[in-house]
């Protein structure tokens, strides 16, 4: 599934495997990111927002159901662990949980380094437009 949508990332977040309850998923953190202008001179360090964006990016390429569109309808819970840099390549690894009829987004980020964040996003299941 091909979506497209505004994201500060450069690069594209890889699917590994293709689960019926999740997926894994890999972005290969590219030095030439945008973000590492500003974020932080002389030390960069991927933001956690991006994190964030990466597990939607896998999240919305890999909807738990057939029908209809995943819009996100929060961040329900976020757990930094340790930091991103350049050229590092996060895996995540995505499942899905339907919970009070809205499904839930968990996923666990690493590097070469270890576990780096765990991600939880709500999403609504609307029909496709």
């Amino acid at each position: 599934m091909s979506v497209a949508f505004a994201t500060p990332l450069n690069h594209t977040v890889q699917t590994v495997e293709r689960r019926p309850t999740g997926a894994t998923a890999r972005l290969t953190v590219g030095a030439d990111e945008q973000v590492f202008r500003g974020h932080y001179p002389g030390f960069p360090i991927f933001p956690g927002v991006c994190l964030v964006e990466t597990v939607h990016h896998a999240a919305v390429a890999h909807p738990p159901a057939e029908e209809g569109r995943l819009v996100l309808a929060a961040v329900e819970s976020v757990r930094f662990l340790s930091p991103v840099f350049p050229d590092d390549e996060v895996t995540v690894e995505l499942e899905w949980k339907l919970k009070a009829g809205a499904w839930k987004a968990h996923a666990a980020l690493s590097t070469s380094r270890g576990r780096t964040a765990q991600v939880r996003l709500g999403y609504e299941l609307r029909e496709a437009s």
